[in-house]
């Protein structure tokens, strides 16, 4: 009887050794390189800006993006066609006058979020938050500026510092993602906290729909999210935070930071850890590129692992 291989689950396999044996040679030859020669960080400017500019400035960046997702909020029910409006209205109608004609009326049940609104959502999110720490910086530069970099770094120097990193550092996020996923299992078995649904975004690339917002979505993913989530928690709130405490508080407490913004208790203590070592790499380089490109890396590889094991025959959370 043949054996049933599962090529795309071989593939990741495969993948998840090659970064195991390459991480453990990059410790080696980092541990190595620091018993010779002291490391030496290059550090990044804090941003002493006070409590009450800090406390402006996050103000500014919820009330941007509540302001702008309510405002398209409100557009796109403008732009919901008619017809859809009349068909739920009949379907509530009917379910009021017979119960029992449904079990599970449409009416009441979310449109599924699709790859378009996925795309929008994230613009929506992320373009005011970049545009508000702009022009805090432009027109306020008194309490508002100062500079990200102490290094001036190429996107090509700060790929290269940024590649091995994430390589070095990828095995320890793994190893704290499975643990916190042991932990929530053992709490939902005790009743402790509730089930998790599927994360959409994980519905949305693994049911495919439109291959050009599917891309759009992995752009934003890839290039957007990098650059504005570092902006603004790194070079914002980690620095603030350095200007007030030492630098492990102030990369501790900003990682906490970076992973409750992402609202999601699936993905919170592995998000701790990213955020910390986000601040690490950004304080070692001395140039936002460099966790920049980290970030990158970090969600490209998630994306394309996802991708892969969407082709298998295993589920995935």
């Amino acid at each position: 009887m043949p054996v049933d291989i599962d090529a795309a689950a071989i593939l990741a396999g495969s993948i998840f050794v090659a970064i195991l044996g390459a991480s453990a040679v990059l410790w080696i030859v980092h541990l190595q390189r620091d018993q010779h020669k002291s490391a030496c960080e290059a550090g990044v400017p804090a941003w002493p800006i006070g409590w009450i500019n800090f406390g402006i400035f996050l103000c500014a960046l919820v009330t941007s993006a509540v302001v702008v997702q309510l405002f398209a909020g409100e557009l796109i029910q403008l732009m919901t066609p008619i017809e859809a409006t009349i068909t739920d209205n009949e379907v509530e109608l009917e379910t009021a006058v017979d119960p029992a004609s449904s079990e599970c009326p449409p009416a009441t049940e979310r449109p599924q979020l699709t790859p378009r609104m996925a795309v929008l959502a994230v613009l929506l999110l992320q373009l005011p938050l970049l545009g508000t720490f702009c022009a805090l910086r432009r027109f306020y530069p008194k309490h508002f500026s100062g500079r990200l970099n102490s290094q001036c770094l190429t996107l090509w120097q700060s790929l290269t510092q940024a590649i091995p990193q994430f390589i070095r550092y990828l095995p320890i996020i793994w190893i704290v993602s499975f643990a916190w996923s042991k932990l929530l299992t053992e709490l939902q078995q005790l009743g402790i906290i509730d089930e998790f649904p599927p994360q959409e975004l994980i519905k949305l690339f693994t049911n495919g729909g439109d291959p050009v917002a599917i891309t759009l979505l992995a752009a934003c993913a890839v290039v957007l999210a990098p650059i504005v989530e570092e902006i603004i928690f790194r070079g914002g709130i980690y620095r603030f935070l350095k200007s007030q405490s030492t630098v492990l508080p102030a990369q501790i407490i900003s990682g906490a930071f970076f992973a409750v913004m992402h609202g999601n208790l699936m993905s919170f203590l592995p998000l701790v850890v990213v955020g910390i070592i986000l601040a690490r790499v950004y304080e070692r380089s001395g140039s936002i590129l460099v966790p920049m490109c980290f970030h990158a890396c970090f969600n490209g590889f998630n994306l394309l692992m996802l991708l892969i094991m969407s082709q298998s025959s295993f589920p995935i959370n």
